[in-house]
């Protein structure tokens, strides 16, 4: 929780380690308020209201969920382990099925392919869409990019014949 810091019109993730990170000097990550529906800051913020986070605790987001039958709800653990990579990925797949969604074709790098596809065939810059996704090299990049027939078009189509 202590590595979101909230302004007006962004929130900004500090990742203090990753495997990518070669230097081992931490990166920070710019998510910008939509204004939208589907805001991302919009959501984080209810779902950390949601889950009574502290903002300012050194305890983890997103973590494992317990069922209180007294109360029939929902609450985080209190025990400060991180939320499993296979938990969240049957989360997900959960959800993809829950809406009608054949769960075979997805996995969580289908969410990270998906979002660095969008931007790149709406025109983020490849040094901003690298930097954003945290990619060591232009090829790893490269290889969650799917280009749109739109996109694929555009090359011929700014040839000017």
């Amino acid at each position: 929780m202590s590595n979101i810091e909230f302004y007006d019109s962004y929130i900004k993730i500090c990742i203090e380690k990753s495997k990518t990170d070669l230097y081992r000097r931490g990166n920070s990550v710019i998510i910008a308020a939509t204004g939208t529906d589907l805001c991302p800051v919009l959501w984080l913020k209810r779902y950390i209201d949601l889950a009574q986070l502290n903002l300012h605790s050194d305890n983890y987001i997103f973590r494992a969920l317990s069922y209180l039958k007294s109360k029939a709800v929902y609450k985080l653990c209190s025990i400060n382990n991180p939320l499993s990579y296979t938990r969240a990925r049957e989360i997900l797949l959960e959800s993809l099925t829950d809406i009608g969604i054949d769960k075979s074709k997805f996995g969580l790098h289908s969410l990270r392919s998906g979002g660095a596809s969008t931007g790149a065939n709406r025109g983020v810059s490849d040094r901003l869409l690298k930097a954003h996704g945290r990619w060591a090299s232009d090829k790893a990049k490269d290889g969650y990019i799917k280009d749109t027939l739109k996109s694929q078009m555009a090359v011929s189509l700014n040839l000017g014949i």
